[in-house]
């Protein structure tokens, strides 16, 4: 067994099985994709790599790239659950389920997974509020559309409110159950005065970034001269939280920083320093891999070019989201481990303008 030593830590790397984890992509192909996974441990939080061949050929384009590069136009809709875009490029562009736009009339995150064909207009995105009141302008923002996206959600409560309950009730619950955690650790209010229940605002908190920073640092060299890697789980104190997959290494690397630092989000706002764990090893997310398989698969058309499969067990929720016309093989596939939310989903209802005001009670003009 190795180790390699990061900014004056020692994490483990092990290499172990991968058996249980190549159902994720081979979906008509005999050939197992992996090849091997390491793991890293900063602190309270672990990573596996996932090594392997690229299971689809196209490229894309992220949204925080396309944004970046103004190659697509996002829009308000005057519904508080569904934006709409315009991709002006040749690209594909891929924007993935809790990614957040900020700006707007409310900072918002995409509900699901969705690829923009090339030149394609009008393609509702169905979305969720991480902030709450706001229905104006903020700043010099303009209230029309939004203009970037840096973050994804920062805890898989939150993706799981919003892909799996799709309950903007509990995305807000889990947005301030969040901001008090991690305020506490940080030992400051990490809530905005521009927008206090603003997650953006709140993850671009100096303090807060400043200790994110720090397992960022730790762990983003275990990705350096590495080839071919298609994703990572990650374990918070000892627990499976969440396996990333994608399908293909350059979309993954374009989307590795900023899952790693939503990981290090997470897992900083449950750091406790009398905490007691057991460092996770591969049979641990085996482990995890073998009981998310057992659920019952639904499938689901989100769109002309989008395929849902979703599982879903007492512990943990799976989702293979395949873009149809680029091959058999999943695009992305997640899984979460939803233990401690089960049975804890709160009741669905309906929002507009902003706020915890009721569709039906549309504020005065």
């Amino acid at each position: 067994m190795n180790t390699l030593r990061l900014s004056g830590e020692y994490p483990k790397r092990i290499y172990g099985s991968i058996a249980l984890l190549l159902a994720l992509l081979a979906v008509e192909s005999c050939a197992q994709p992996y090849t091997k996974q390491e793991a890293y441990t900063y602190r309270n939080l672990t990573i596996f790599l996932i090594q392997g061949e690229d299971q689809i050929k196209r490229n894309y384009v992220t949204l925080e790239e396309a944004m970046d590069r103004k190659i697509i136009t996002l829009r308000e809709t005057g519904n508080v659950g569904q934006l709409s875009v315009d991709n002006l490029s040749d690209d594909h562009v891929f924007i993935m389920a809790g990614d957040i736009v900020k700006g707007g009339k409310q900072d918002r995150t995409i509900g699901e997974d969705i690829v923009l064909d090339p030149k394609s207009k009008n393609i509702p995105l169905k979305s969720f509020c991480v902030e709450q009141s706001r229905w104006q302008r903020r700043g010099n923002e303009s209230t029309a559309a939004f203009s970037v996206s840096k973050n994804t959600l920062s805890s898989r409560n939150q993706k799981v409110a919003a892909r799996a309950y799709k309950n903007q009730q509990q995305v807000w619950s889990e947005v301030s159950k969040y901001q008090e955690q991690a305020g506490n650790n940080v030992k400051a209010d990490v809530k905005s005065k521009e927008s206090a229940t603003s997650l953006q605002l709140t993850l671009e908190n100096d303090q807060l970034k400043e200790k994110v920073a720090e397992y960022v640092k730790a762990l983003q060299p275990a990705f350096h001269h590495q080839k071919n890697i298609l994703g990572f789980a990650f374990c918070i104190n000892g627990k499976v939280s969440t396996v990333e997959i994608f399908g293909n290494a350059s979309l993954f690397s374009r989307l590795q920083e900023k899952l790693l630092e939503a990981a290090a989000y997470e897992a900083f706002s449950q750091f406790d320093e009398k905490l007691v764990f057991a460092v996770p090893d591969m049979k641990n997310v085996d482990d995890f891999i073998a009981r998310a398989e057992t659920g019952e698969e639904t499938i689901t058309k989100t769109a002309k070019n989008m395929t849902e499969h979703k599982k879903q067990t007492g512990q943990e929720i799976t989702f293979r989201v395949f873009n149809t016309d680029a091959g058999p093989q999943p695009l992305h596939v997640s899984i979460y481990n939803t233990d401690d939310m089960a049975g804890n989903q709160l009741k669905q209802q309906s929002f507009e303008y902003g706020g915890f005001r009721n569709v039906l009670q549309r504020p005065q003009r």
